[in-house]
Parts: structure tokens; C-alpha cells; sequence
């Protein structure tokens, strides 16, 4: 009964964190004017983060007091004791991995190389988050500026996505914004590959198990970037966060050039906010606890070049960095990721086992059982697990614990499966972790692998070949419907599609009623020099090849107390004749109670002017 304890006591405190789900919550903030799913609910934006931390950490804190005193076999959480659980020693290992992983990026390089490029024309356009990505660039290349000239959602690289796609393919296109996100989809997968080899090197493990389970774990793994899905586990935004848990992951574990991988990671602060805001949240974050867990270890010299590496890359931007858009861009990103922006778009998390809530359940269920999983693992005596595969393999889920943050702002669907991939790769890899450990301390199957031992080179790559031959297929991917002929004309036809894609017209995107809607504005608003739209289809000022005539292409970000003085202010320097004010998108609902004085400008000084087809444009009234 001693050994089910910690369990059942963990268990108990989910059920009661469950039952208790409701109570859970903080003060609602009654100065709040900002109307969303929060508003009307009067809920706190903290709550679910509350929690979550009450239905999943406390349980897992629970189960592991309980685990440490009641386990005679388990490692020390004291820092000072002799096992302790993250006690460096000098490990070695042969990397027995290394063909297969070259034949994996090899494999990974001909499966993009594969790809009807053709496919994504058809497709369509977002109006909405291919705007995000389109808008900025035109808005850069007609004022020269783009921190003055676009509120930046997303990041200064995030945003200019559309840039970087000119510099390449010098042009701005639809296809070439495509490219860019294909390419970055392909480095998650680059990234996971690293991550999964530097782990799996890292186990006690016989090297025929090694090498079975890295070829059967990665064809897994490769899978969750989706060439055919941008919003499946990793999106394009992902490719620097995995870049960064392998170097802060290597420079914790390897004896190589440590103070330089320090230094590295520590440059990172700063070109993480640059990236994408939250991947910059996410990875300071763990900057910060790595700074502790060197402070533990007493590693001076690798804190005074991480932190080295923090403060170097700061200075230099800042002196760099104009005063105005310095400002402008700390001014963004605070708006950008403050409680203003949860209540504007937040959705409560649903409870768990409550109707209709079994993926928002499955999520937090799975994260919870990784989490003892993984207590186990890093403290089991039995396990024999060294100090650099446990760092990596935690590391990893901490970071994919921090992205959930995402699913715990806006808890629909998209972001409940984008922020899941971490985890669910790290929940994969301990399963195959315990039972491949079973396999390595099995006599008979020790035995076997004595028998066979001229022959098992040649059985491990026939299943490395044989599950190639599956992937490349399509198996794995649902959205995958092209055959392996089809594939082959890819592969001959790559470099004509790709070119294709990049240089196709804007109007093979749309459709037959949005191209009309398209020439109308085109042609109403001619003789104005920028496009202001207050509704979700943001991309119009690139279609109509205008700047907007404001930093707010995006109409959510419109808020009172916050942005909206200045919204007016450079509509009123712009003045455009016409503004379309409404469309039948509505991907995210514009309230015009968020903008109260911002809606009254417009009326006071435009007036109804047409609707076609619920496209409805506004004229600008004589003086």
C-alpha cells in the first residue's frame, strides 16, 4: 500500500482541484473597460492559470513529497546531498545515432522537396492572419518605418515575415509569404530531430536499443509540424524556440565550448522578444530559472557569461535603437501581452469533464501524467537515468508548459493543439524511455541481441528503410493525398512550382465575389493614398497596394484608454474618403464598445455610403 500512496494522494488532490474547479478564481477587476468573453463573464484573466496550477502542479507536487518520503529508492532533492537527483557526472557515450540522423534530415529535405507547391494556391488567402503578415511590409516600404508606421501584434520579426520573403525572392507575394512558413515548418522539424538525437544519445541504453528508438520515435515526432496545417503542434513561430532548448539544453549537458553556448543562450533575450513576443516571454522565462539552476550549482563562470551574453545583446540594440522606436516598441509590447489584451480575447478554459470539454480534459490529463512520469524518472534509483538525459528531457517539458500559457488565454481549439506539441513529445519519448529500459534490462532479450549481433545493422536499417518508405507515403498524414507518382512529378517540378508559387498573382488567391469587392474599393478609393478597414479583412491595404492609413490595420487593437486617442489622431492626418467599415468576415468580433470615441469620429465625420454583399463602405461627409 506504501508504494500506491503517492499516487493515490496525487490522484485525490486532482479530484478535489476538479470539484473545487468553479471556486477557484480571483477578484474581477470592476475598472476593466475593456468588453470580451472576461466582461461579460466578469472573470479574472489569472483564473485558468490559477487553475491550472491547482489542478495539475499541485497534485504533481503532492505526488512527489510523497513519493521522496515514502520511497526508500529515490534520489535527494537537496542540492548539497550526495544524490542529489541532478548531481553532475563525467558521462560518456558513443553517438551510434549519428548516420541515422543525417539520413533523417536527408529525409526531411526530399519530403519538402516533395511537396505540391501548386496545392497551396489553392488554398486561399486568410484575409485575416495572412493581413498580419502582408500589411506591415507595405506599410514599411511606403513610409520607411515600421515601428511608427504598424502596430505590431505578433513581433518585429513575427509581422515582417513579408519582408523577409522580398529580400529572398524579391518580391512581395502571397506564395513567397508561404515559402517563408514552409521553410520555418521544416525547421521545427530540423530542431526536433536535435532535440530527440541529444536526448536519446543521453540514456544507458544497449546501442541497438538506442538506435531502434530514435528511428522510431523521430518518425513520430517529424510527423507534428504539418506542412498542410501552419496551426497544428509547432506553428512557424516555434523553429527559434526549439533552436533555443537545444542550445540551453547543450550548454547545460555537453564539455564543449561551454562558456561560448552560454554567452549564446543568453543573446537569446533579446532576439526572442524581437521574434515573436511570446516566444521572447517564454524564453526569458527560462533564461531566468537556468540563472537559478547555475546559482545551485554554484557555476559563477557560466552565469557571468549568460548573463554576459543578456546584457551585451541588450546594450548594443539599445544603442542602436533610436529613443522613438525604442519606445514605440516597449509601448507595443506591453499593449501587446498585458491583461487589456486577455480581456480583449480571452475565452474561459473550459472544465474539466464538463460537457463538450474532453479536449480541453485530454490536455491537461496528459500534461499531468507527464508530470509524473517525469518526477519519476528523474528521481527513481532503479531508472539509472544520467544527469544530462533528465535535463533535456525536463527542460523540454517546462518549455512545452510555458506555451500552454496560449491554450490557457484563448482556450479554443487552434491554440489548445498548437501549444500541445512539447508536452506530447515529451509524454512519447518517457513511454518509449520505460519501456525500451524494460527491453535493455531483459536477459532474453540481451541474449537475442547476442545471437543476432552480425545481423542486427542490417534488421535496424531494413526498418529504418521500411518506415521511410511509409512516411514518404503519406500514412502518417491524413492531408496527404498525393501518391507516390504524384510525389516523383513533385519532386521533378519542384524548383518551375516553387517559382510558381512565389511570382503567382494575387488574384488566383481570391474569390469570385471577393475579387469583385476588390475592383470596387480598388476603384472607389483612387484618389486616396492609404486603406484604413475597421473590419477582419486586414490584408485589403496590400491588395490594393496602399499603406493603412494608421497604425491599427488591425481594428481590434483599437481600445479605449489605451490606443484610441491615437487612432483618431492619424486618421485624422490621413483622411481617407472612404473606409470599409464592416464585412461577413468575423474570425475575431470587433465590439465598437471597446472604441467608443473611435466609432463616434467616424460617424461625426463619414456616413453610410453602399453595402454589397455585407461589405459596407463609409464616405467621408463635406465639410
Amino acid at each position: 500500500m506504501r508504494k500506491y500512496t503517492p499516487i493515490i494522494l496525487s490522484f485525490l488532490c486532482l479530484i478535489v482541484a476538479g470539484l473545487l474547479w468553479d471556486y477557484i478564481k480571483l477578484p474581477y477587476n470592476e475598472n476593466n473597460l475593456i468588453v470580451g468573453e472576461y466582461y461579460e463573464k466578469k472573470f479574472n484573466p489569472f483564473n485558468d492559470i490559477l487553475r491550472f496550477l491547482a489542478f495539475v502542479f499541485l497534485p504533481c507536487l503532492i505526488y512527489l513529497i510523497a513519493y521522496l518520503k515514502l520511497d526508500t529508492q529515490t534520489l535527494s532533492l537537496n542540492p548539497n546531498h550526495k544524490n542529489y537527483f541532478l548531481k553532475i557526472k563525467q558521462e560518456y557515450f558513443n553517438d551510434t545515432l549519428k548516420p541515422y540522423f543525417f539520413f533523417f534530415i536527408i529525409l526531411i529535405s526530399l519530403e519538402f522537396f516533395l511537396l505540391d507547391f501548386n496545392q497551396y494556391i489553392k488554398q486561399g488567402l486568410d484575409v485575416f492572419h495572412d493581413g498580419t503578415f502582408l500589411v506591415p511590409p507595405v506599410n514599411y516600404f511606403a513610409t520607411g518605418e515600421i515601428l511608427q508606421s504598424t502596430f505590431l501584434d505578433y513581433g518585429l520579426v513575427g509581422n515582417s515575415l513579408g519582408i523577409i520573403a522580398k529580400l529572398f525572392f524579391g518580391q512581395l507575394s502571397i506564395g513567397g509569404l508561404v515559402v517563408i512558413k514552409l521553410i520555418l515548418i521544416y525547421l521545427n522539424k530540423f530542431f526536433l530531430i536535435l532535440i530527440a538525437k541529444k536526448s536519446i544519445t543521453y540514456l544507458s541504453l544497449e546501442k541497438y536499443l538506442k538506435q531502434i528508438l530514435f528511428i522510431i520515435f523521430t518518425f513520430l515526432i517529424i510527423s507534428f509540424p504539418d506542412y498542410y496545417d501552419h496551426y497544428s503542434y509547432f506553428q512557424p513561430r516555434h523553429s527559434l524556440y526549439l533552436l533555443f532548448i537545444y542550445i540551453l539544453g547543450k550548454s547545460f549537458c555537453d564539455y564543449q565550448n561551454i562558456n561560448l553556448n552560454f554567452f549564446i543562450v543568453g543573446t537569446f533575450s533579446l532576439s526572442s522578444i524581437l521574434w515573436w513576443y511570446d516566444i521572447g516571454i517564454f524564453i526569458n522565462l527560462l533564461i531566468m530559472l537556468s540563472i537559478i539552476i547555475l546559482i545551485i550549482q554554484k557555476e559563477r563562470k557560466k552565469i557571468f557569461f549568460l548573463i554576459s551574453g543578456v546584457l551585451i545583446s541588450w546594450l548594443s540594440f539599445l544603442f542602436i535603437m533610436p529613443n522613438q522606436d525604442l519606445f514605440e516598441l516597449l509601448s507595443q509590447f506591453n499593449l501587446a501581452y498585458s491583461s487589456s489584451r486577455d480581456y480583449l480575447i480571452g475565452l474561459e478554459y473550459l472544465k474539466p469533464f464538463s460537457s463538450n470539454s474532453g479536449r480541453w480534459t485530454k490536455a491537461l490529463i496528459l500534461i499531468y501524467v507527464t508530470g509524473l512520469l517525469l518526477i519519476h524518472i528523474n528521481f527513481s534509483k532503479t531508472l539509472a537515468i544520467g544527469y544530462r538525459a533528465k535535463f533535456f528531457i525536463t527542460l523540454t517539458f517546462i518549455s512545452g508548459v510555458l506555451v500552454f500559457r496560449s491554450a490557457l488565454t484563448r482556450s479554443d481549439v487552434y491554440h489548445l493543439k498548437y501549444s500541445s506539441g512539447l508536452y506530447s513529445f515529451i509524454f512519447l519519448l518517457i513511454i518509449f524511455l520505460l519501456i525500451f529500459h524494460k527491453l535493455n534490462i531483459n536477459k532474453k532479450v540481451q541474449e537475442l541481441f547476442t545471437r543476432l549481433k552480425r545481423k542486427l545493422s542490417i534488421l535496424i536499417f531494413s526498418l529504418f528503410l521500411a518506415s521511410t518508405f511509409l512516411y514518404l507515403s503519406g500514412i502518417f498524414n491524413g492531408d496527404d493525398n498525393d501518391t507516390i507518382v504524384e510525389k516523383k512529378q513533385n519532386l521533378f517540378s519542384a524548383k518551375a512550382k516553387l517559382t510558381n508559387l512565389i511570382q503567382t498573382k494575387n488574384e488566383y488567391y481570391l474569390e469570385k465575389d471577393y475579387k469583385m469587392i476588390l475592383k470596387y474599393y480598388k476603384k472607389l478609393s483612387e484618389s486616396d493614398k492609404c486603406i484604413q478597414v475597421m473590419s477582419n479583412d486586414i490584408v485589403m491595404p496590400y491588395l490594393l497596394e496602399k499603406p493603412s492609413c494608421s497604425q491599427f490595420f488591425i481594428p481590434l487593437l483599437i481600445m479605449q484608454g489605451l490606443t484610441e486617442n491615437k487612432f483618431i489622431s492619424q486618421l485624422q492626418k490621413s483622411s481617407p474618403k472612404y473606409i470599409l467599415f464592416d464585412s461577413p468576415r468575423s474570425f475575431l468580433s470587433i465590439n465598437h464598445l471597446n472604441m467608443p470615441k473611435a466609432i463616434k469620429y467616424i460617424n461625426d465625420n463619414y456616413s453610410f455610403f453602399e453595402n454589397i454583399n455585407g461589405f459596407i463602405f463609409y464616405k467621408k461627409k463635406k465639410n
